[in-house]
Protein backbone atom coordinates (compact mmCIF):
# COMPACT_ATOMS: atom_id res chain seq x y z
CA UNK A 1 0.00 0.00 0.00
CA UNK A 2 1.22 3.28 -1.08
CA UNK A 3 2.44 5.78 1.71
CA UNK A 4 -0.40 8.40 0.23
CA UNK A 5 -3.26 5.61 0.21
CA UNK A 6 -2.33 5.07 4.12
CA UNK A 7 -2.91 8.58 4.91
CA UNK A 8 -5.88 8.89 3.28
CA UNK A 9 -7.11 5.34 5.24
CA UNK A 10 -6.45 6.65 8.53
CA UNK A 11 -7.56 9.91 7.53
CA UNK A 12 -10.55 8.52 6.69
CA UNK A 13 -10.68 6.43 10.14
CA UNK A 14 -10.12 9.41 12.04
CA UNK A 15 -12.84 11.30 10.82
CA UNK A 16 -15.59 8.79 11.12
CA UNK A 17 -13.94 7.76 14.58
CA UNK A 18 -14.71 11.64 15.89
CA UNK A 19 -18.53 11.50 14.51
CA UNK A 20 -19.43 8.22 16.40
CA UNK A 21 -20.33 9.11 20.07
CA UNK A 22 -18.41 8.85 23.26
CA UNK A 23 -19.35 5.21 24.59
CA UNK A 24 -21.35 6.48 27.76
CA UNK A 25 -20.16 4.33 30.83
CA UNK A 26 -19.15 5.91 34.08
CA UNK A 27 -16.74 2.71 35.00
CA UNK A 28 -17.57 2.13 38.76
CA UNK A 29 -14.85 1.29 40.96
CA UNK A 30 -14.50 -2.28 42.47
CA UNK A 31 -17.14 -2.83 45.19
CA UNK A 32 -19.80 -0.17 43.43
CA UNK A 33 -22.52 0.20 41.35
CA UNK A 34 -23.45 3.09 38.86
CA UNK A 35 -26.41 4.66 37.91
CA UNK A 36 -26.94 6.60 34.83
CA UNK A 37 -29.03 9.00 34.39
CA UNK A 38 -30.15 11.17 31.16
CA UNK A 39 -32.70 13.91 30.75
CA UNK A 40 -34.14 15.37 27.91
CA UNK A 41 -33.72 18.91 29.03
CA UNK A 42 -29.86 18.36 30.13
CA UNK A 43 -30.99 20.14 33.23
CA UNK A 44 -29.64 18.04 36.20
CA UNK A 45 -29.68 20.88 38.91
CA UNK A 46 -31.01 19.81 41.89
CA UNK A 47 -31.67 15.86 40.81
CA UNK A 48 -30.72 13.27 43.57
CA UNK A 49 -30.31 9.76 44.24
CA UNK A 50 -31.90 8.62 47.29
CA UNK A 51 -30.75 5.29 48.50
CA UNK A 52 -32.22 2.67 50.77
CA UNK A 53 -31.48 -0.46 52.47
CA UNK A 54 -34.45 -3.38 52.85
CA UNK A 55 -36.60 -3.00 49.91
CA UNK A 56 -39.35 -0.56 49.46
CA UNK A 57 -39.63 1.75 52.38
CA UNK A 58 -36.82 0.58 53.91
CA UNK A 59 -34.24 2.95 55.69
CA UNK A 60 -31.83 5.28 54.33
CA UNK A 61 -28.60 4.12 53.58
CA UNK A 62 -26.28 5.99 56.07
CA UNK A 63 -25.24 9.74 55.92
CA UNK A 64 -28.65 9.96 53.03
CA UNK A 65 -31.90 11.51 53.97
CA UNK A 66 -34.75 12.34 51.40
CA UNK A 67 -33.83 16.47 51.93
CA UNK A 68 -29.93 15.23 51.35
CA UNK A 69 -29.60 12.49 48.59
CA UNK A 70 -26.73 11.55 46.70
CA UNK A 71 -25.11 13.76 44.94
CA UNK A 72 -23.99 12.77 41.21
CA UNK A 73 -20.79 11.44 41.14
CA UNK A 74 -19.84 12.84 37.52
CA UNK A 75 -21.27 13.67 34.13
CA UNK A 76 -20.79 11.50 30.73
CA UNK A 77 -22.18 11.93 27.40
CA UNK A 78 -24.86 9.92 28.27
CA UNK A 79 -26.09 12.33 31.46
CA UNK A 80 -25.05 12.05 35.21
CA UNK A 81 -24.41 9.43 37.12
CA UNK A 82 -23.99 8.20 40.83
CA UNK A 83 -21.38 5.29 42.27
CA UNK A 84 -22.50 3.88 45.32
CA UNK A 85 -20.94 1.42 47.51
CA UNK A 86 -22.45 -2.37 47.46
CA UNK A 87 -21.87 -3.15 51.07
CA UNK A 88 -24.31 -0.71 51.62
CA UNK A 89 -27.27 -2.52 50.32
CA UNK A 90 -27.84 -5.99 52.19
CA UNK A 91 -27.99 -8.90 49.85
CA UNK A 92 -26.50 -6.93 47.01
CA UNK A 93 -30.26 -4.72 46.26
CA UNK A 94 -29.91 -1.73 44.70
CA UNK A 95 -32.69 0.84 45.79
CA UNK A 96 -33.05 3.84 44.74
CA UNK A 97 -35.35 7.04 43.61
CA UNK A 98 -34.09 9.81 41.63
CA UNK A 99 -35.56 12.90 42.64
CA UNK A 100 -36.12 16.70 43.00
CA UNK A 101 -37.95 17.41 46.04
CA UNK A 102 -40.82 15.49 46.26
CA UNK A 103 -40.99 15.08 42.04
CA UNK A 104 -39.74 11.86 41.41
CA UNK A 105 -38.65 10.20 38.22
CA UNK A 106 -39.30 6.73 36.41
CA UNK A 107 -43.03 6.85 37.56
CA UNK A 108 -42.33 7.86 41.22
CA UNK A 109 -42.24 4.50 42.40
CA UNK A 110 -39.63 2.40 44.92
CA UNK A 111 -36.95 1.21 42.19
CA UNK A 112 -34.32 -1.89 42.45
CA UNK A 113 -31.54 -3.92 40.88
CA UNK A 114 -29.59 -6.17 41.35
CA UNK A 115 -25.79 -4.97 42.38
CA UNK A 116 -24.20 -8.55 42.38
CA UNK A 117 -25.16 -9.40 38.97
CA UNK A 118 -25.78 -5.75 37.57
CA UNK A 119 -22.86 -3.16 37.63
CA UNK A 120 -24.11 -0.17 35.55
CA UNK A 121 -27.56 0.83 34.66
CA UNK A 122 -28.98 3.01 32.71
CA UNK A 123 -31.92 5.25 33.44
CA UNK A 124 -34.06 7.61 31.20
CA UNK A 125 -35.80 10.19 32.72
CA UNK A 126 -39.72 9.83 32.19
CA UNK A 127 -39.49 6.06 31.49
CA UNK A 128 -39.78 3.50 34.31
CA UNK A 129 -37.69 0.86 32.71
CA UNK A 130 -34.22 0.32 34.10
CA UNK A 131 -31.85 -0.54 31.02
CA UNK A 132 -28.53 -2.84 31.88
CA UNK A 133 -26.52 -1.30 28.49
CA UNK A 134 -26.17 2.06 26.64
CA UNK A 135 -27.21 0.48 23.54
CA UNK A 136 -30.84 -0.43 25.27
CA UNK A 137 -31.10 3.04 26.69
CA UNK A 138 -30.40 4.78 23.73
CA UNK A 139 -33.28 2.01 22.07
CA UNK A 140 -35.91 3.20 25.07
CA UNK A 141 -35.19 6.41 24.27
CA UNK A 142 -36.19 6.79 20.70
CA UNK A 143 -39.22 4.58 21.28
CA UNK A 144 -39.87 7.21 24.50
CA UNK A 145 -38.98 10.38 22.81
CA UNK A 146 -37.90 13.32 25.00
CA UNK A 147 -41.35 16.06 24.92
Amino acid sequence: MSRSLLRTAVAAALSIAALSPAFATSNPPAGSVAINYNRCDGNYGNWGLHIFQRGPGGPAVPGVSWASPVEPSGKNDFGVYWHVKLEDFPGGKVNYIIHKGESKDQGGKDMQFDGNTTKEIWVNSGDRKIYTSLDEAKKGREETPCK
